[in-house]
């Protein structure tokens, strides 16, 4: 049996596509822990909040948490978390097998639309892309969007080009729409979809519809039933859908008449295929196109054929009811290959135009329903060589018959290996190495964690962080082994310096070391990352410090009036006491206060006892605090021009109450005189 022939039978494709799948699964699977190189905010958000309400037993249809979030997605995480717990595989397999499932779901539905290299091409290109790779290692909602989309549009094409109603099969069309809405935003462009389809398949040939309509008709009523209680929810809570607005900026201005933002957006999103991609280091090379050279010559091509093929029927039909007469031949199945080409084309343009009205332009994951069709339009121009049939005289017809058989095949292997090349290098080698991925996955932070996990005797230490939010304390400690015995204390490099513990890492962030002068860098000590091990050595004198009822003591108070700076020395004198530690989404639910539950307040206060200048922080983590800990931490109070600073005073409170936390002998404050 000839090579052409092994290709044709349809066993072939069945295993082609199953070691496509196996590779796909390698791909998202690999070194799944160290690329991303650490952990972003959204991922550790979506998870230990969002997902962990599930496993609490808050059970809802839609998360106000984070600008808002369906529920379905978590529901599936908080699995995968209870079974593995908060690391790379709890937080981001779901990710994996979804993402994993839309290639074949891909060659399913390619194979339907357009024969089995195409829908091969198509899945095996998804499988090693960036944009595949990206959102399937990585654990945010957006990649389970493919999967019900393939599902609700392989079940529609089943139901309408069977040539008679499959009620059965529209109503999965439309469960698997339905379910789509409780996913994700982006999910509410798929019935525009196959609405705009049937618009379409009506003006070309209108008794269609009247064969079709009830399939039709029970397919969107069963995805708006199923629907309809997330948006009655969500009726009930409009402030929900804040990011909506927030990222809506085009088109609001659109709306107030300046179409330049739009007009802008537009042009860049359909130049994100082959010139300037996603701006978004989180996702992305900046401004790198999905496709090289190769791949965008035959996407264009792709998107070409498929326009041709749509607009030719219409033409066609505008023709004889203008009397022209028909000059060509058209064959039997040029319709299909219409429909085909329609359908496609419809579902790309809908899937990219939130780049055309949202920020960041061209952004792959607001894109995210056209992930598959844009790989099945590059897949096209393999369809259209196959459809060519091209004679020669002679001996020869065999020999190139055979060479035509093959082309598509040969073709299609060019095309995978350039893209597996370019794609694979530039997400595991290029993308993880770059500094801005590395500050925004907290790529130190995971080397610091390894670091620690071989080190079991080094537990009390300082490590700085900016400290906006809780989320580089949860970052190290989803990298850190569960039965570890490490405790970090963390602080903010440019206010404070943790004294005891005396040993402290240093270099990252990169900001002003505000107590550089004192870390002298332990001997012997290798680099981790982009941190060095340093020790604190300085004294503090407690003889005669003021405890506060919390568990604080005040040891020392200076104030320098040159540089206008406070500095405060603090011990942990027992298990201190704050309210309850709650991790609150950033952004937070509507109402919902996320601030810090502890600050120190500074003031400068005149003779008369009037508020000139003051500065509120705390640039230590309460939370991390243990009895003995010692630590410094400034505090800037610069007296206006004019202004007689007669005393500085200091003290703790909660931030949501504003009450003030009381000294052991019942002052809510302590004075220090200025020296004049």
């Amino acid at each position: 049996m000839n090579l052409p022939a092994v290709l044709r039978q349809p066993q072939t494709g069945k295993l082609l596509i199953i070691a496509i799948t196996f590779l796909a699964f390698a791909l998202r699977i690999w070194q799944l822990s160290d690329t991303p190189p650490g952990w972003r905010d959204d991922e550790l958000i979506n998870s230990l909040v969002i997902s962990q309400k599930v496993l609490d037993g808050d059970w809802q249809l839609y998360y106000a948490d984070a600008s808002g979030h369906e529920a379905l997605y978590h529901a599936l995480n908080a699995v995968m978390l209870a079974v593995f717990g908060p690391n790379s595989v709890g937080i981001r397999l779901l990710s994996v097998f979804l993402g994993t499932l839309a290639i074949p779901l891909t060659w399913l539905l390619g194979r339907k639309l357009f024969g089995t290299p195409v829908g091969l091409l198509a899945a095996a290109a998804l499988a090693c892309s960036f944009w595949g790779l990206m959102y399937a290692r990585i654990g945010l909602r957006h990649v389970s969007m493919p999967v019900v989309l393939l599902l609700a549009f392989y079940f529609f094409w089943r139901a309408w080009a069977s040539g008679r109603p499959r009620m059965t099969t529209y109503a999965l069309a439309g469960a698997w729409m339905g379910i789509g809405f409780y996913l994700y935003f982006a999910s509410r462009g798929v019935p525009m979809i196959l609405l705009a389809f049937c618009g379409y398949k009506v003006l070309v040939t209108r008794p269609w519809l009247t064969q079709q309509w009830r399939g039709i008709l029970l397919m969107f009523v069963l995805a708006a039933l199923l629907a309809a209680p997330l948006f009655i929810t969500l009726s009930r809570q409009p402030a929900s859908e804040a990011r909506v607005s927030e990222l809506a900026v085009p088109l609001v201005e659109a709306r107030q008449g300046n179409f330049g933002p739009l007009q802008h957006h537009v042009v860049v999103t359909l130049s994100m295929f082959h010139a300037n991609g996603d701006g978004e280091w989180l996702y992305n090379i900046p401004h790198r196109a999905v496709f090289g050279p190769l791949g965008a010559l035959f996407f264009w091509a792709g998107v070409a054929i498929a326009l041709y093929y749509t607009l030719k029927p219409i033409v066609l039909k505008l023709n004889r009811r203008l009397g022209h007469q028909q000059t060509t031949h058209h064959a039997p199945h040029t319709d299909d290959h219409a429909f085909s080409c329609a359908f496609l084309l419809i579902w790309w343009l809908a899937g990219i135009s939130p780049g055309f009205i949202s920020v960041p332009p061209a952004s792959l994951g607001h894109a995210i329903l056209a992930q598959p069709v844009t790989f099945m339009l590059m897949a096209l121009p393999i369809w259209r060589l196959e459809l060519s049939g091209w004679r020669l005289k002679g001996r020869s017809q065999a020999t190139f018959t055979q060479f035509q058989t093959l082309t598509p095949w040969l073709l299609s292997g060019i095309l995978l290996v350039s893209m597996a090349a370019r794609d694979g290098h530039d997400y595991f080698t290029v993308w993880p190495q770059q500094s801005m991925v590395r500050f925004l996955y907290r790529a130190d932070l995971h080397e610091l964690a390894a670091y620690l996990n071989e080190q079991p005797a080094m537990t009390d230490f300082a490590v700085p962080s900016l400290l906006a939010g809780p989320w580089d304390r949860l970052a190290l400690q989803n990298d850190l082994r569960r039965n570890t015995a490490v405790f970090p204390r963390w602080y903010h490099p440019e206010r404070a310096v943790f004294v005891k513990p005396s040993l402290s890492f240093t270099g990252v962030p990169d900001v002003p070391f505000v107590y550089e002068a004192l870390f002298v860098p332990v001997a012997g000590q290798a680099a981790v990352g982009h941190y060095t091990l340093a020790r604190v050595d300085t004294a503090v004198d407690f003889t005669h410090s003021t405890c506060f009822q919390n568990g604080l003591c005040l040891a020392a108070a200076t104030y320098d009036a040159a540089t206008g700076t406070a500095e405060l020395s603090w011990q942990v004198a027992r298990p201190l006491t704050l309210p309850p530690f709650q991790l609150i989404s950033n952004p937070p639910p509507p109402g919902v206060y996320a601030g810090p539950r502890l600050l120190a307040f500074g003031q400068l206060l005149d003779a008369e006892g009037y508020f000139i200048a003051g500065e509120d922080g705390f640039w230590v983590d309460p939370y991390t605090l243990q009895t003995g800990d010692i630590f410094r931490q400034q505090h800037h109070l610069q007296a206006p021009s004019g202004s007689q600073p007669a005393v500085a005073v200091f003290g703790l409170y909660d931030p949501l109450t504003g009450e003030r936390i009381l000294t052991d002998d019942g002052r809510d404050h302590m004075t220090l005189e200025i020296e004049k």
